[in-house]
């Protein structure tokens, strides 16, 4: 077995090491670069913008870092990222540039879950290399200079930016332009919360984000183009210009992954891409689980806390999924006619994909949708229209055939906005189930002993499946339970936030106590009393039944 899938044990092996390098800090720490000791103090510091603000309805969010920090009586280099949520008003409306450098006075801190179980937006920074977010206002803000910002990820967002702008030259507009600019070039920062929330309902959110999907559709036109629609695919029995063409091919779908903003998605789907081209030149099987691991492996070397990352983990387990099912599925369903082959391939497919990452979106969002099958036997083909016809409108833009193109675009943009949001208004679209982590774990040992079922025909294989499902169901009702019976307190800034079960209520606090009553149950929370006034409190609640709220 190790003889046939090297890259797969030394992936496993690499995640093994990374997760208990994080986890227990040895050998070292992975977020060594997070720790910082000025966190939730107000300092004065000198920060360098390194890519374009990304507007907000409060104002802008920057990516910045921290160049140095005024002490006491001295000045305290810093070389650390952290994200600045700027807010602007009608007086100060400062926008910041690309290399700007700002003198601020901020706090930076880093967020926490509010209860157990919940996002941790404080932890998902630091898997992302930044110490937290800080807080300013225009009129706390100064622009003292500006250093040109020269990584090539920089560069990509601007490039970005004026592509986004021919767009808009070539008559695209609005909620379109938004839609078209996020699943051709990756923008996604006008794009409306919204329609995001109806893709996610309609099983559809892997169409805004540009990724394997969008990367699998340039390289097809990209091959076409080459081989002139397949009629000079000899070219593959000649050594030399086999090596020619695969390197004409890695090369420009690496200068898509620059246009679209060297997003990490892309350029794991890049990358993939580029081992398959060098299997093909020597003539090796080129898409296997070798590839899958071979890629994920260059990814976590690059960067091991990837691997923490819930578009890593959606990547790599949806192609996971389609390698190990799609050929089984497919012999299920023999098809000979072309349109017979295309339902079956949709279909076969968005199983296969749905299955890979069941465990990971259940995980993180809580959520499925069922209706992804009449979602992407739609979505999928109007994607590929959108995305060939969106790259010939950047070439043509400013000519009159780039206008017709742009208001073709425009129409089926509108109209495919349109369907997903139907979809997600039928009865029943998106199963609600929040899983535990041993959940999860069934989940995953289902879905092995599924195609092991699938590939050897044993009976064992389906009776260990019926088994592990009834354990993930004794775990939900459990799980179900635990909740139901929850009740937990949480305070930030100055609200009280209270749970019960799936419900959150929240008080205002007030100076010294505040009482709030929730069933049959009186509560108090007393943050500012202590001593003898917190101890005739306990009296006084002692004999009228009222709970006290500890301070967390």
């Amino acid at each position: 077995m190790a003889r046939r899938y090297p890259f797969v044990f030394i992936f496993l092996a690499t995640a093994l090491c990374i997760v208990s390098a994080y986890f227990l800090h040895f050998p070292f720490n992975l977020c060594a670069d997070t720790e910082a000791d000025y966190l939730d103090s107000a300092r004065v510091f000198r920060v360098h913008v390194l890519e374009p603000p990304v507007s907000k309805p409060y104002g802008y969010m920057v990516s910045v870092r921290l160049l140095s920090m005024c002490e006491a009586d001295s000045v305290r280099l810093l070389s650390q990222h952290v994200l600045l949520r700027m807010e602007t008003d009608s007086v100060h409306a400062v926008v910041p540039q690309t290399g700007d450098i700002l003198l601020v006075r901020t706090r930076v801190v880093r967020p926490h879950a509010l209860f157990k179980g919940d996002f941790d937006y404080g932890r998902y920074l630091r898997l992302q290399h930044k110490v937290g977010i800080a807080y300013v206002r225009s009129s706390q803000c100064r622009t003292i200079g500006n250093v040109p910002v020269r990584t090539l990820r920089a560069k990509a967002a601007v490039c970005q930016q004026r592509l986004v702008r021919r767009y808009a030259d070539a008559g695209l507009f609005g909620s379109a332009l938004a839609f078209v600019s996020a699943i051709t070039l990756g923008e996604k920062d006008e794009l409306d919360s919204s329609l995001r929330q109806s893709f996610a309902a309609a099983g559809a959110a892997h169409v805004l984000a540009v990724s394997g999907l969008h990367t699998g559709i340039i390289y097809a036109v990209v091959v076409a183009l080459l081989t002139f629609f397949g009629r000079r695919r000899p070219l593959y029995e000649q050594r030399l210009l086999r090596a020619l063409l695969s390197a004409a091919i890695v090369l420009i779908m690496w200068v898509y992954a620059f246009v679209t903003g060297l997003s990490p998605s892309v350029l794991r789907a890049v990358l993939m891409l580029t081992i398959v081209q060098v299997g093909w030149v020597l003539r090796r099987q080129a898409i296997s689980l070798n590839t899958l691991a071979a890629a994920a492996c260059i990814c976590l070397f690059a960067d091991p806390l990837s691997l923490f990352s819930v578009s890593f983990q959606l990547s790599f387990s949806a192609v996971l999924g389609i390698l190990l099912f799609v050929p089984y599925l497919n012999s299920l369903w023999p098809a000979e006619r072309k349109s017979v082959r295309y339902v079956r391939d949709v279909v076969t497919v968005s199983i296969a994909a749905v299955a890979g990452t069941l465990p990971v979106t259940l995980y993180y969002y809580g959520q499925v949708a069922r209706y992804f099958l009449l979602t992407n036997l739609v979505v999928l083909p109007a994607a590929f229209v959108l995305v060939v016809l969106g790259i010939a409108t950047l070439v043509l833009a400013h000519t009159l055939v780039g206008t017709w193109l742009a208001a073709a675009l425009q129409l089926l943009s509108t109209w495919l906005c349109r369907y997903v949001e139907w979809i997600e208004h039928l009865p029943g679209a998106t199963l609600q189930l929040t899983v535990t982590p041993w959940m999860v774990m069934c989940l995953v040992l289902c879905l092995l002993c599924s195609y092991l079922f699938i590939r050897q025909r044993r009976l064992v294989w389906a009776v260990v499946c019926v088994v592990v499902m009834a354990g993930f169901s004794v775990l939900h009702v459990y799980d179900a339970r635990e909740t139901a019976l929850e009740q937990a307190f949480a305070v930030r800034g100055r609200v009280l936030y209270y749970k019960h079960g799936e419900s959150i209520d929240s008080y205002k606090l007030e100076n010294k106590f505040t009482f709030f009553r929730f069933g049959e149950t009186d509560y108090v929370y007393a943050p500012y009393v202590s001593g003898k006034k917190y101890k005739a409190l306990q009296d006084y609640c002692a004999e009228r039944q009222i709970t006290i709220v500890e301070n967390r």
